[in-house]
């Protein structure tokens, strides 16, 4: 036969259903060949590797099988195949399954699963990568993406944004959510328990889509302020434990959930286009992917030579990650209140960006927040942000966001890079003689 199914299988050990099919396949009853996987892991690393495959059948209770290995195989346009024995209680389908089997399935059930949802694989057949997501990602909340140097104020700016989109409108939901590395909502807020937060909310999104009821048990409200709070990471290494594919499904959920989202993120955005490093993309997977779909980034800066750089240098890393222009409102905390020295920050802020940034002028003016000095008590006793903080800065962002007509698209930033053939001879040659 020209044609057959390429199917990857894995299984714990001793499953039935996993030696039926590796008998059918060697006895030639299906146009089969079946390919034995010990772990999630090796599947992964199969279906990264471009070979092509028609299909994964991977047993209910598999460690690891989870959002982001099944949309890795609808990615790589690898069908996956469920095979449920009634000991997991999870919704296959809503995490991108094309197919449940029964585990008491016999061979026609199995041969009609491949013929309605996978594609048969001719010899020599070169497989072509589909791009993107097998699930569509749609953000019907605003979302505001708070960034800026360390130690610049950007988690109090943060905290300002969020309150006073509540002040400009008392009607809308608001949610801080904190995805900055180094976290700090938690101790502004005085959160004595700093669980649930985010990585519980991701992780209820890495095996299945959680109701509204369960999705806001894992986050805090605060009536003082008016807004609700996601608490972030708990350490800073816990980065390792955001799946790329989860996340974005979190995203979704508080799209749905809120009005606008305010999130306090780190101003690094470094990726593998970048430095060539996916481990320091995997690190700014928060950041990256907040500011990629962002309707509006608020850059944090502060007077002086050294807040100014570090304004304009994190707006020259947004844009080239892609962010335009447009979707960025610079922040001067801790402003002087003299007009003639605003004015000459504004300018200085204006050159700089214009010297290296085309249509820099699409950026629009710094706005000023000036210093308070019993910020620091405000904090400590929980009450709400003095005006001054909070209701210029809400204006500008509101006004920013009525003037954004259609919402970013969540990027998938979980694609592997696809391997290139190289020529031979393109690299060159090394010899001895070059050596000496």
């Amino acid at each position: 036969m020209n044609e057959r199914f390429v199917v990857l299988g894995v299984a714990p050990a001793r499953r039935e259903w996993f030696r039926r099919v590796a008998r059918w396949a060697n006895e030639a009853a299906l146009p089969v060949e079946f390919v034995k996987c010990i772990s999630a892991s090796e599947v992964i690393s199969r279906l990264e590797t471009g070979q092509p495959f028609s299909a994964v059948m991977a047993d209910a209770s598999t460690n690891g099988l989870d959002r982001d290995l099944i949309d890795l195989a609808n990615a790589v346009g690898c069908t996956p195949i469920i095979i449920d024995h009634g000991l997991v209680d999870r919704d296959w389908q809503a995490l991108g399954a094309r197919a449940v089997l029964d585990e008491r399935f016999d061979a026609g059930d199995l041969l009609a699963a491949l013929e309605d949802n996978a594609h048969r694989i001719g010899r020599g057949e070169v497989q072509q990568r589909v791009e993107g997501s097998s699930e569509q990602q749609v953000a019907t909340g605003k979302i505001v993406a708070v960034t800026g140097a360390g130690g610049i104020g950007t988690s109090t700016i943060a905290m300002a944004a969020a309150q006073g989109l509540v002040r400009h409108d008392e009607r809308q939901k608001i949610l801080l959510a904190d995805m900055a590395l180094r976290s700090s909502q938690a101790m502004f807020h005085d959160a004595r328990d700093v669980v649930p937060g985010l990585l519980e909310l991701v992780e209820a999104h890495r095996l299945g889509v959680p109701n509204p009821a369960d999705a806001t048990s894992n986050i805090h409200t605060f009536p003082e302020r008016g807004y609700d709070l996601l608490l972030g990471l708990r350490s800073e290494r816990d980065w390792i434990s955001v799946p790329a594919r989860a996340l974005s499904a979190t995203w979704t959920t508080l799209g749905s959930l809120y009005r606008t989202t305010v999130c306090d993120i780190h101003g690094e955005f470094d990726g593998v286009t970048e430095t060539g490093s996916t481990d320091l993309e995997d690190r700014n997977r928060l950041a990256r992917m907040a500011a990629m779909q962002a309707d509006l980034i608020v850059v944090v800066g502060a007077p002086g030579s050294w807040g100014v750089h570090h304004l304009v240098r994190t707006i020259m890393a947004l844009t080239q990650l892609g962010v335009h222009n447009s979707r960025i409102l610079p922040v001067i905390n801790h402003a002087p209140r003299k007009a003639r020295d605003r004015a000459s920050i504004n300018s200085a802020v204006g050159d700089l960006l214009t010297s290296r940034l085309p249509d820099a002028a699409e950026i629009a003016n710094p706005i000023f927040i000036p210093t308070k000095r019993q910020l620091e008590a405000t904090l400590r006793d929980g009450d709400p942000l003095p005006s001054a903080l909070t209701k210029g800065l809400g204006d500008a962002i509101a006004a920013m966001l009525a003037q954004t007509e259609t919402a970013p698209v969540i990027p998938d930033m979980s694609d592997e890079l696809v391997p290139v053939a190289i020529v031979p001879g393109s690299l060159g040659t090394w010899s001895d003689e070059d050596y000496e």
